[in-house]
């Protein structure tokens, strides 16, 4: 049986950086990884609206079962 070459240091660096910011990124308060979201949505949302998409990020006081602009069966825009 054939062995499998080692991982050259510079990959095991890179895993080991990968692990330990998902152990940082878990161990945050929820409200930060919520922060966190919104700032996603708010930097993706011009990206989708030049598709086409009516999008609209999340406000901290605007929890998303009050938002008038998805679809509540699949979380997905409604069209037009």
């Amino acid at each position: 049986m054939d062995t499998l070459d080692p991982i050259p240091p510079e990959i095991e660096r890179l895993f080991e950086a990968s692990e330990a910011r998902r152990k940082r990124l878990a161990a945050l308060p929820w409200e930060e990884k919520i922060r966190m979201v919104i700032e996603l949505q708010r930097m993706a949302a011009p990206i989708q609206r030049a598709r086409g998409r009516n999008v609209t990020p999340w406000e901290p006081d605007d929890p998303p079962a009050e938002r008038q602009d998805t679809d509540t069966d699949t979380g997905r825009d409604e069209p037009g």
